[in-house]
């Protein structure tokens, strides 16, 4: 064995040692990243779901201009032109009272025959105006194009609510994370403790090591592979949490009434590449709580 794989194998057996001291305080780290990583997973997986729900949502989503009764053919023609012309446009579709008629018995097959109960069609005309992408600031100009327009009686925009929908989640992932980074900050604290109690535990060891002039892997590399070894622990805890969480909650609500919004929640999980970032991040982030509650002490003696 050459003098690297030793020196690897002997930081190692340290590190192993040191966490052999105090297992309890140890385990403490471990759980505490481990809920900080869980809640991490937890929202980034949700995030997935969501993000994709969104978009197919607000692929479909249409501006819809309801004409007026008696509205001039060649104006509502010119209208729908004039659309076309704006760009940023897929579709523009001309429905009529009777097919509006004829969606809504569909969406609604329950309610009965509205014209019998109206004593006629209360659905006016409407062009149906599907955008390319969401830019805003491209569909404000076509609906205030549709707006300005003596055909339109009045403008729905489906994608308004989305939109809203969209801001109220990204505002609960910003508290969920900030608070995921708390107990992040919690866990690092925890690890830093355990390192600085290990090394309080064999100063007079790491004193002699320096006097007979041992290499300073074999002095600090324990501590970051101390740090490193709780932090991804507690990580792939966390994680494998978040994924056993989101298959059980997928599982048990998939066949309920909820199974929609099952779907769009829990369908899609982290990849194994985003696991093992999450992981990595984990080792990495205790390594550096280990030097940094290290100090002076860790690595001069």
């Amino acid at each position: 064995m050459t003098a690297w794989p030793r020196t690897a194998a002997e930081v190692v057996r340290v590190a192993a040692s040191d966490l052999g001291r105090r297992p309890l305080a140890g385990l403490l780290s471990v759980a505490a990243m481990a809920v900080a990583i869980f809640l991490v997973a937890s929202f980034w997986s949700l995030s997935h779901g969501v993000r994709g729900t969104w978009a197919r949502l607000a692929e479909q989503a249409v501006i819809e201009i309801y004409l007026k009764d008696g509205a001039d053919a060649g104006a509502v023609d010119a209208l729908a032109e004039a659309i076309e012309r704006a760009g940023g446009v897929r579709r523009v579709e001309r429905v009529s009272p009777e097919r509006a008629l004829a969606e809504f018995r569909a969406l609604y097959p329950d309610l009965g025959d509205l014209r019998d109960l109206l004593g006629g069609n209360p659905f006016p005309g409407s062009l149906r105006v599907q955008p390319e992408g969401a830019d805003p600031a491209r569909v404000a100009a076509l609906v205030e194009l549709a707006k300005a327009n003596s055909a339109a009686d009045s403008v729905r925009y489906d994608r308004d609510w989305l939109e809203a929908l969209s801001r109220l989640g990204g505002a609960l992932s910003r508290f969920a994370l900030a608070g995921a980074a708390a107990l992040l900050l919690a866990a690092l604290v925890t690890i830093g403790s355990v390192v600085r109690l290990a090394l309080d535990d064999k100063r007079e060891e790491v004193a002699l090591l320096r006097i007979v002039g041992a290499p300073n892997a074999v002095v600090v590399g324990p501590v970051l592979v101390t740090g490193a070894m709780l932090g991804a622990a507690g990580a792939l805890a966390g994680v494998l949490a978040a994924s056993l969480a989101r298959q059980v909650a997928y599982g048990t609500s998939s066949a309920s009434p909820l199974a929609g919004l099952s779907e769009a929640l829990f369908a899609v999980g982290l990849s194994p590449a985003e696991g093992l970032a999450l992981a990595l991040f984990g080792a990495v982030a205790g390594a550096a709580a280990a030097a940094a509650a290290a100090g002076r002490r860790g690595w001069s003696g």
